[in-house]
């Protein structure tokens, strides 16, 4: 039985749709397999100051110490949907819409660098509890200052973008495809 002419190109052309959805659908899913990709990192570096002198002590006891604090934007890549992708096969093009940004503080060092000492004659060293009470307070003012104050996770989140622009760009363009990347908010 001979099948007709139209049928056979008609199948030819499914197929074909076909399997470009499926390279697609590949694409998608190696993608979002990544989970969380971080793009940009930051360390702050916090200065912790204590000073005590009274009435009831003999000589001062000032100590200024430094650590690094750090930061990080990702993208959470498992909550890609493949309807933030949007091909073009004919004009080989792809709108890609990726999830948000994502900062957040991801720890400390854990030794302080002494920048400053004086300590009286007198007076008694710190020890390692006074040394972790001034860790923590400054530790939760910096908590504070990244809440209050904008200007670091929007540094870390323009950063993050503009490298994902250009992550994305090269993947989709290794496959052919002149892409259009933005984010949600």
């Amino acid at each position: 039985m001979k099948l007709p002419k139209t049928l056979l190109v008609g199948t030819g052309m499914l197929l074909l749709v076909g399997c470009s959805k499926t390279d697609n659908t590949e694409l998608y899913q190696e993608i979002k397999s990544v989970d969380k990709m971080v793009f940009a990192t930051m360390a702050i570096t916090k200065t912790a100051k204590m000073e005590s002198s009274g009435w009831y002590t003999v000589g001062k006891r000032i100590a200024v110490y430094s650590y690094d604090s750090y930061m990080r934007a990702y993208i959470d890549l498992s909550a890609l949907q493949m309807d933030d992708l949007v091909f073009d096969e004919t004009n080989k093009t792809v709108k890609v819409t990726l999830p948000p940004v994502i900062t957040e503080i991801t720890g400390r060092d854990m030794e302080m660098r002494k920048e400053y000492e004086n300590i009286g004659m007198l007076r008694q060293d710190l020890d390692s509890k006074e040394r972790a009470e001034i860790k923590e307070q400054a530790n939760k003012s910096f908590k504070e200052e990244v809440e209050e104050n904008p200007m670091f996770k929007e540094q870390l989140t323009e950063a993050a973008k503009r490298k994902a622009r250009k992550y994305f760009e090269a993947i989709f363009e290794s496959n052919g495809y002149t892409p259009s990347i933005d984010f949600k908010s």
